[in-house]
């Protein structure tokens, strides 16, 4: 009898053991620096996503898009923040990435960064007319120094054109455009961006636009490029509407460590209780399903997918 009870109590433990853990996951999420929007969203959405999912566990590491990337490929994270022209990049093997980067997948797009390319030299009307100009944008490697590059070349323009280029951070950049160090600078930011708020204030200064016929060309290269609009008053001086290219920054996953049942939990909270994180950015006002479900040229993951059929949005 003995024997029997103990029996029936070790079984009773190692069942609640095994259902517990059935039900318990692990994941970590890359997301961005201390100090900028990625880190504190990443921490919103955590809190979100372990309040709707009974036994998940989130854990934040820092990060930024590129790194991120790498981060889910190598199995080193399960969710990230990254850049969608990034991650096409990486699918297709497009430098700065040396192959093809296997295994990402989207769960859903969040907000829109927009190309913003400031000039206080009122000689310069176009990109074209970059050419011998002095310019500055990100370190490289960054995603917008990347983006950078890619809005010169459809404008048939590379580093060699410039008379200078600098790789600098935002404030430097700004910094060089008071001091006329540089003609102007090229910024992939939310609108508006403070930098450029500042400078339109103590400089006079120009944004240029992007032309159709050069979006089309970005857009063909890279198909997570985005048509928008600068609205006219969104920086001092700045008196009609400016055409230029946006991409989404987005949360992509493993495709294979996050299961199918568990991408479709994670896409239906984020669809329930989404429009909160406007909490900590002003950029996802509005935010709804609609914008999650946007196609950025990345692959659903298989269970995200699902819940946008389910939705009638795919």
């Amino acid at each position: 009898m003995r024997n029997a009870l103990s029996f029936l109590v070790f079984f009773t433990i190692t069942t609640v053991i095994w259902v517990a853990a059935a039900h318990s996951q692990r994941l970590i999420f890359m997301t961005g620096p201390a100090g900028g929007t990625w880190y504190p969203l990443g921490g919103a959405v955590k809190q979100l996503l372990e309040q709707e999912i009974d036994g998940l566990k989130i854990i934040i590491r820092p990060g930024a898009g590129l790194i991120n990337i790498k981060g889910i490929a190598t199995g080193k994270a399960q969710l990230a923040w990254g850049n969608v022209i990034s991650t096409v990049d990486a699918i297709h093997g497009r430098p700065p990435f040396k192959e093809s980067v296997e295994g990402l997948c989207n769960i859903a797009a969040f907000y829109y960064q927009f190309a913003q390319i400031p000039v206080t030299d009122f000689s310069i009307n176009s990109i074209s007319d970059l050419r011998g100009k002095a310019l500055a944008t990100l370190p490289r490697g960054n995603t917008t120094e990347v983006a950078a590059r890619n809005i010169l070349g459809v404008f048939d323009l590379t580093y060699d054109d410039l008379g200078k280029i600098n790789f600098a951070s935002v404030t430097d950049q700004v910094n060089m455009m008071k001091d006329g160090q540089i003609d102007g600078f090229i910024l992939i930011s939310s609108v508006p961006a403070a930098g450029i708020l500042d400078l339109s204030i103590s400089r006079r200064t120009r944004l240029l636009p992007i032309p159709d016929q050069n979006f089309a060309r970005l857009k063909a290269e890279n198909p997570g490029w985005s048509r928008s609009i600068i609205p006219a008053g969104t920086y001092s001086g700045q008196d009609q509407d400016v055409p230029t290219a946006s991409f989404q920054m987005h949360m992509l996953a493993n495709c294979e460590e996050v299961s199918d049942h568990l991408s479709y939990q994670i896409t239906a909270a984020l669809a329930k209780r989404g429009s909160e994180l406007s909490a900590v950015t002003a950029m996802l006002d509005g935010y709804n399903i609609s914008v999650m479900a946007k196609d950025v040229g990345v692959p659903f993951h298989p269970g995200a997918e699902q819940f946008y059929r389910e939705q009638g949005l795919r």
